[in-house]
């Protein structure tokens, strides 16, 4: 025969149960108050387990050998200077450097020429002591031995003129010829030399007169 439980045994169940849940809110006020805290707080963690984040490493730049000069088989290199454009007109000092072991021997006049953009070579007209040049700076062809190490210099001038309709084309780059049966040498240079296309050089000399 089934059990029946009555009214009195029904509500003593009833009153512990919610006894426990008033007891469990009771804890968590508790914890609220301060008595039990159960809130997570920074300074309570462990720093063991988290991550550290310090500044990247600085990047490491392979380091790299400075390209050794080379000299030619001629044994002499060819540089250019810095344009001067006084009074309207263009000049640059050519300089012959003997970047050789044995002496090297110049005499006259460098040859000198130009290419566009696209190296095509430029229609030029070279002169020697025109009169609108500083004539005075040519000394004329003479021999000059170089030593390892010595140089020597030509001045090249011209004149942005415009004598005509015709299209400008500007020289891209110099051709330089030390002398006579040599490797001509090829420089990036602007040559703005307008539609005259004349240039006057001088001959090689160990120094510019003033």
């Amino acid at each position: 025969m089934p059990r029946t439980i009555g009214r009195t045994t029904a509500g003593v169940v009833a009153a512990v149960t919610a006894a426990g849940v008033l007891a469990g809110c009771g804890g968590q006020s508790a914890g609220a108050s301060g008595d039990r805290d159960f809130r997570v707080k920074a300074d309570r963690l462990d720093p063991s387990a988290f991550p550290t984040y310090g500044a990247p490493a600085p990047a490491v730049t392979p380091s790299v050998a400075p390209t050794p000069a080379t000299c030619p088989r001629s044994g002499v290199v060819v540089s250019t200077g810095v344009v001067d454009t006084a009074m309207g007109r263009r000049a640059t000092v050519v300089e012959l450097k003997n970047c050789g072991t044995r002496p090297y021997d110049v005499n006259g006049y460098p040859r000198i020429g130009a290419l566009d953009e696209n190296r095509e070579a430029l229609d030029l007209t070279i002169t020697h002591d025109h009169p609108y040049t500083d004539a005075g700076r040519d000394q004329g062809p003479r021999p000059l031995r170089l030593a390892p190490g010595q140089s020597v210099k030509s001045v090249l001038n011209w004149n942005n003129r415009v004598t005509s309709f015709d299209p400008v084309t500007e020289g891209a780059y110099l051709v330089v010829t030390p002398r006579d049966g040599e490797t001509p040498q090829t420089l990036p240079f602007r040559l703005d030399i307008g539609t005259s296309g004349e240039l006057d050089v001088t001959a090689w000399a160990r120094d510019l007169l003033g």
